[in-house]
């Protein structure tokens, strides 16, 4: 086993391959803290949930991600943000009591009828983009399955045109990019500017809602009130409108494009479910388990506080490392093995407590309607022998991988 001071855990090979590093942790240091970077990294089920599910102690309003505290924004930086509306806090990175104000409102939009009212769609637009490749034998799944299928059912329920996929790819990722910590100056600049179209866009968008109603969430928003509670405003409904995109494609992508590399890296458990499509339920709970879209988040300590017999100060920040929870022994028994018949759902890919993932139901849908689809339209599907590296898009916050290359006897 390799020693925990050997690990930096935002060098490139640990991010490309973190489980030794978390399986490390678990064993050595469970609340690890990271001398050069400041903040401790919390990497078993128990401790997770403990601040997870500890509001009053550990506070979610300082940031998500890595690069605000390696480099914090400078004149330039934020003179691009100016251009357009403030940040707010809203949902990922605020607090009770506020944050029940914008989980209320924003619930209103995610009520289990319009959920499920959302399957028809879903399955219609997976056969569709099943359909451009299913004739010719092999595919790039991340490309023209993982990426578009949640990005599609996102715009279509936000209400904004198909035509404009491309442009929102590119803001989504843009958005989430500075998260992950490897980010040159030019492209924080470039992902700075990115957001400022992408909420001048949906402004005009919101605003088209005011005056012309329609059965969609930008109407829900602009129309949503709790009792007592003010509506929403400009700034407000984009901060929440951000998260919703990012959240509603690009953790779905890696979630389908991770769960399909998991099946055919291992045959024993393909075979199972080509023979039983009940057990795709479970199927895509191990793939959020094993392989978890979001890593982690972070938390800031209120208070003078420890976690997992480890004093952590106040003002300290701490990433509530998903990822290694999932795979934690103590719960998860040869947590390393994927297996679509564990009873994995009690994983913490979707957070825990007052965060837990709004629109958990909706991907759970989507990918297991994408894994359906995929293994229902093909035949003798298989990874593409020599074109496959597995590499992943370089993030401490986020999996993803790149490509996923495909072949199958053509239908």
């Amino acid at each position: 086993m390799t020693a925990l001071s050997q690990f930096n855990p935002l060098a490139p090979e640990t991010v490309a391959c973190p489980y030794p590093f978390y399986k490390a942790m678990r064993e050595e240091a469970p609340v690890h803290q990271v001398p050069a970077l400041g903040f401790f990294i919390v990497s078993r089920y128990e401790d997770a949930r403990e601040v997870l599910g500890d509001a009053e102690r550990f506070s979610s309003n300082s940031g998500p991600g890595v690069n605000g505290v390696l480099d914090p924004p400078d004149a330039e930086l934020l003179a691009i943000q100016a251009e357009g509306w403030p940040a707010v806090n809203t949902l990922l990175t605020n607090d009770p009591p506020d944050h029940a104000r914008y989980r209320g409102l924003v619930n209103k939009a995610f009520t289990p009828r319009r959920v499920a009212a959302m399957e028809s769609s879903i399955r219609a637009i997976a056969a569709e983009l099943l359909a451009r490749f299913a004739g010719r034998g092999h595919a790039e799944i991340v490309s023209e399955f993982a990426v578009p299928l949640p990005l599609t059912v996102i715009a279509d329920a936000l209400g904004v045109s198909r035509g404009d996929l491309p442009t929102f790819k590119k803001w989504s990722d843009d958005s989430v990019a500075p998260l992950g910590g490897f980010l040159t100056r030019e492209r924080q600049l470039a992902c700075a500017r990115s957001v400022v179209e992408f909420q001048k866009y949906f402004a005009a968008r919101l605003d088209e809602r005011r005056r012309h109603p329609q059965d969609d969430i930008l109407t829900d928003l602009v129309n949503a009130r709790l009792d007592g509670e003010k509506p929403l405003d400009t700034a407000e409904m984009l901060s929440i409108l951000q998260q919703l995109l990012v959240a509603g494609n690009e953790t779905t992508t890696n979630l389908i494009a991770s769960g399909t590399m998991l099946l055919l890296q291992h045959p024993d458990q393909l075979s199972r479910v080509l023979a039983d499509r009940s057990l795709i339920p479970g199927l895509v709970e191990e793939a959020l388990r094993v392989e978890s879209p979001v890593q982690g988040l972070f938390r800031m300590a209120r208070i003078d506080t420890e976690v997992g017999g480890v004093r952590v100060p106040a003002g300290a920040r701490l990433v509530v490392m998903y990822a290694s929870a999932n795979r934690d022994e103590t719960v998860f028994p040869d947590a390393e093995r994927f297996d679509v018949c564990r009873e994995a759902r009690g994983h913490l890919a979707f957070g825990y407590g007052t965060h837990f993932c709004l629109g958990s139901p909706l991907a759970r849908m989507e990918a297991a309607v994408a894994f359906e689809t995929l293994l229902d339209g093909t035949k003798n599907l298989r990874l593409a022998p020599g074109k496959n590296d597995l590499a992943h898009v370089p993030s401490f916050i986020l999996r993803g991988l790149r490509q996923l290359h495909v072949e199958f006897d053509p239908v």
